[in-house]
């Protein structure tokens, strides 16, 4: 046997005793677990990519079509 037949033997198991959803947050704890020891591991890289990521305006609230509203006037 293969190691993907044993990788592949493991997940089922893993699947059947666990079920779907509870995989699904076992993998994302693992993913964020893994995101933050890599960021305690290298603080300097995580600066560096933050700094070079260029910075998104915040989207219009109006769509590129439209005008603005007419200020309402109070008689």
């Amino acid at each position: 046997m293969g190691r993907i037949e044993e990788l592949l033997l493991i997940l089922a198991v893993a699947l059947l005793f666990f079920g779907p959803g509870k995989i699904t947050d076992i993998a994302k704890a693992m993913g964020g677990a893994l995101r933050e020891f890599r960021k305690a591991a290298n603080p300097e890289e995580d600066q560096q990519r933050t700094a070079a990521a260029p910075a998104n305006p915040a989207p219009s609230a109006l769509p590129s079509d439209s005008k603005p509203a007419e200020p309402v006037k109070n008689s």
